[in-house]
């Protein structure tokens, strides 16, 4: 359950037994931590439900276990379902199974203008060295070899941990932190190698996993979308960064983050303004037109992704 999606539980999850539920797609964004805009995407809900289903599929073949189930219809999907249980209430400990490990694990190919990257390296909370590199990152630098990372998932805001501070915070044992580092790097293989043969650069992603009643992991909500994951097409992005980028550069992007700062409730967060309509067509023909070329399926008789690429850039010139 998310502010972009929505889940019906069919079959309720126990301690021993996966749960069965179905993912529904909203057309919906969200982005800064801001929750739902006040606005849709259309065709934004069906176009992440394909290409996570289909990436699903492929990775199951790769010996990824996923709780993906079935391809629904276009914007749902059944999938099995796990307990949340938060470590912060004493509720995970060396013996829990069947339960969302709090993690989100991340991978990092290059360093794309907007990558939280350079703010905490800014702040000291991160070293060029962490990533492999001996000298201050720039902007747009790729990296020889991608950077796993992982950050906190249940708790009010994210925080980056150390691997060591993850597998506490996790319960889990060396063994499975290891498989999980695995998965996550056979995961971005994947995605980066698919988006290179659409002419698209794979920057970073996440990941999320569970723990099975079987002690055994499993790959869970979604990825290789543009909501998880940032693709570029000739270093322009075509990801939810899109929307991220326009937000900053209204009066709102400021207004938020004094808001954020000064600790008001969300209930008190200054409105958005609506996108502008040709901002909006953009971004949903964004999130068509990589589907249809993800998938090999006309589903929406999209807009290319050079042609939306072309169109994005003529709306940033026009309006400076």
């Amino acid at each position: 359950m998310g502010s972009v999606k929505n889940l019906t539980v069919s079959k309720e999850v126990s301690e021993n037994e996966l749960g069965v539920g179905v993912f529904s797609f909203t057309d919906d964004y969200s982005i800064f931590d801001y929750g739902k805009m006040p606005e849709t995407l259309p065709g934004k809900g069906e176009a992440l439900c394909r290409m996570a289903a289909y990436n699903f599929e492929q990775l199951e073949k790769k010996g990824i276990n996923t709780h993906f189930r079935k391809l629904i219809s276009g914007n749902e999907m059944e999938v099995d379902l796990v307990r949340v249980l938060f470590p912060q209430k004493g509720e995970v400990n060396n013996k829990t199974k069947n339960y969302l490990v709090p993690l989100e694990v991340m991978f990092r190919n290059s360093l794309p203008s907007g990558s939280s990257v350079f703010k905490r390296l800014d702040l000291g909370q991160l070293k060029p060295s962490d990533m492999g590199l001996e000298h201050m990152p720039k902007p747009g630098e790729k990296l020889q070899k991608p950077f796993i990372d992982v950050s906190t998932k249940l708790e009010e805001t994210d925080r980056y941990l150390t691997w060591g501070e993850a597998k506490e915070l996790a319960a889990i044992e060396d063994h499975q932190i290891e498989e999980l580092k695995i998965w996550t790097k056979k995961i971005n293989d994947f995605i980066t190698e698919k988006a290179a043969s659409l002419g698209l650069e794979h920057a970073d992603g996440k990941v999320e996993y569970a723990i099975t009643p079987e002690n055994k992991p499993m790959l869970v909500d979604v990825c290789g979308t543009l909501d998880e994951n940032r693709l570029l097409f000739n270093n322009v992005h075509v990801s939810k960064q899109v929307l991220r980028d326009y937000y900053k550069t209204t009066p709102w992007y400021g207004e938020l983050m004094e808001a954020m700062k000064a600790g008001v409730g969300k209930e008190n967060y200054p409105k958005p303004e609506l996108l502008p309509p040709e901002m909006k067509e953009i971004a949903s023909n964004m999130y068509k037109s990589v589907c249809e070329a993800w998938i090999g399926e006309k589903i929406w008789n999209s807009p290319t992704i050079e042609e939306v690429v072309n169109s994005y850039l003529e709306f940033l010139e026009k309006n400076k």
